[in-house]
């Protein structure tokens, strides 16, 4: 990952180091007995642009991940 920055602070993952996939890949620590769930990620699309990656924990915990070309 590079170190440089983006707009919002975060470290910048380029281009040339992602691939789009339908792949269903667990993600974080297996879910705790009783809890409503694992992990989930939406894919937040303008067209066929990725804009936006959502990651929902089982807490309910969201982090948002924007898609800057």
């Amino acid at each position: 990952m590079d170190k440089g920055r983006a707009g919002t602070g975060g470290p910048v993952v380029r281009a040339a180091h992602v691939r789009v996939s339908e792949e269903v890949i667990p993600i974080g620590a297996p879910a705790l007995e009783g809890a409503a769930g694992g992990p989930t990620v939406r894919i937040v699309r303008e067209g066929d642009v990725i804009q936006m990656l959502e990651v929902v924990c089982s807490c309910g915990e969201r982090i948002r991940i924007r898609c800057d070309y």
